[in-house]
């Protein structure tokens, strides 16, 4: 098959609000994820990748344009957007080097068409006008309208047992819609599939039948104090809108991390079929598969379960692997790296050239070790950058800046990481610390003037542009 096609499949396996601590194969000892594991243990797995926001919808569309917020202007999540003047992975592969395109499960990201996916079997996050072909599956066998939506137990994020059971799960759902499309794709033709679960995002229930179920006692809470609940709440907005352990009880919390676990697990049995499905078709070894989330969550953090749009690395610190049999490195990056920094990855690994509207930088030379001499890295990132409306970020190794200003409103964050894991001690306008802060301002701004993308109309085809910007009109 391989020498019939000019270039390998994609495959990208995405979770939703999934905490990049919860996987086996970054130190929890309590989940279970035997299959992401094996692709951690013989590909790449960055250790320090960041999604450019706590949303689903603004990061998604990153990972599909390789930009920032401000620039594909996605920054909050939305029924319906219009999203066809982007340019997308999906629509870049199938318009200009002949790929089928294929979505399956949670995509939140446009309209599947104007993204440029062929083929689509939606869960969640679909738009105006697009069926949920999820919940179209539930009433077919018996199970109401609105699947779990509609389950008459607690609220959405309470932990409780559905009466779903899991051959009838999402994720299982997403497993076998996923490997249907695969047996019934054009194999003379590489296909982009994105298939992306749904959870562990909320709601977390799990089947009567849950075949990965977790003891709660053996959930190992991090510590908590009402410290972070001093902050001023546009410190830490949407929190009250997220359990808390002063609100529901360690027991309860203990519960809904078990469940999260459990849902966890859930995917990796899926993915696991799916990578048997690959190479049971001979298509292993020509597919670049890439496991990654949008973001992530609290799960016990602060004494907090869920997210919310405040900055801290709990909810933008993400999984990132790349899996190519026999092609790619076999270890552990700790550079920093971000979700931008995925789709020029994906193309310089196919040999295509990427389009000059891709704001991010390609990690292709750490995936296959080309890259490395003398255990020194790429040409590695210093800071990464992420962003909700008025709120700036910038993080490096060490430190980490947020500023925001709205209306009237304004307020700088300041942490050392080394000292300040947890982002408790804000630093700003601590003169100690002076010199830092002035050197992340920088970096922050010029990270938002390099990346600006101003709808030229007086300059327009006379501006001279660098090689890092581009501009409306310019392609």
């Amino acid at each position: 098959m391989m020498e019939n096609k000019k270039k390998p499949n994609i495959l990208i396996f995405m979770t939703d609000q999934h905490r990049y601590e919860a996987l086996g194969c970054h130190g929890n000892k309590v989940v279970k994820t035997p299959n992401i594991d094996s692709l951690a243990a013989g590909g790449v797995d960055f250790q320090r990748t960041y999604s450019q926001s706590a949303l689903c919808m603004p990061s998604r569309v990153t990972l599909l344009t390789g930009q920032y917020l401000h620039t594909h202007g996605i920054m909050t999540n939305c029924n319906s957007v219009d999203v066809s003047s982007l340019t997308t992975l999906p629509n870049f592969l199938k318009n200009n080097h002949n790929y089928q395109t294929a979505t399956v499960g949670k995509t939140h990201s446009g309209h599947c068409d104007d993204m440029g996916f062929e083929y689509s079997r939606i869960c969640a996050g679909g738009n105006d006008g697009e069926q949920n072909d999820y919940h179209e599956y539930l009433k077919k066998h018996g199970f109401g309208d609105n699947g779990w939506y509609n389950d008459t137990h607690v609220k959405e994020y309470d932990a409780y047992v559905s009466n779903i059971p899991y051959k009838h799960s999402v994720e299982a759902w997403t497993g076998d819609e996923t490997i249907k499309y695969l047996e019934q794709a054009d194999r003379n033709k590489p296909f982009f599939l994105w298939s992306t679960f749904e959870r562990p995002h909320p709601p977390t229930c799990v089947p009567d039948d849950n075949p990965f179920p977790y003891n709660p006692d053996d959930i190992e809470l991090p510590p908590y104090d009402e410290k972070w609940y001093n902050k001023p709440d546009v410190k830490r907005p949407g929190c009250e809108n997220m359990w808390n352990v002063f609100q529901t009880g360690e027991k309860k919390l203990r519960q809904a991390i078990a469940n999260y676990y459990s849902l966890v697990s859930m995917i990796d049995d899926q993915i696991g079929r799916i990578m048997k499905q690959l190479e049971k078709m001979g298509e292993l070894e020509n597919t670049i598969i890439v496991f990654t989330a949008d973001h992530g969550d609290f799960c016990g953090e602060y004494g907090q379960f869920g997210k919310n749009l405040s900055t801290f690395d709990v909810l933008h610190h993400i999984p990132l692997i790349f899996y190519w049999k026999g092609k790619t490195g076999k270890e552990q990056i700790h550079e920093l790296t971000e979700m931008v920094d995925v789709m020029p990855a994906i193309l310089e690994l196919c040999g295509i050239e990427c389009p000059d509207t891709v704001q991010g930088q390609s990690l292709a030379s750490a995936v296959t070790g080309s890259g490395m001499r003398c255990g020194k890295p790429w040409d590695a990132k210093q800071a990464v950058f992420f962003e909700t409306p008025f709120v700036k970020t910038v993080r490096t190794k060490t430190h980490k800046l947020s500023i925001c200003w709205k209306e009237q409103i304004s307020w700088g964050q300041l942490y050392d990481l080394d000292a300040d894991r947890k982002e408790l001690n804000n630093l700003y306008d601590n003169p100690v610390y002076a010199h830092i802060q002035r050197d992340l301002e920088i970096r922050l701004l010029r990270w938002y003037i390099q990346t600006e993308q101003p709808q030229v109309h007086g300059a327009g085809k006379d501006e001279t542009c660098p090689p890092w910007r581009w501009y409306a009109g310019k392609i």
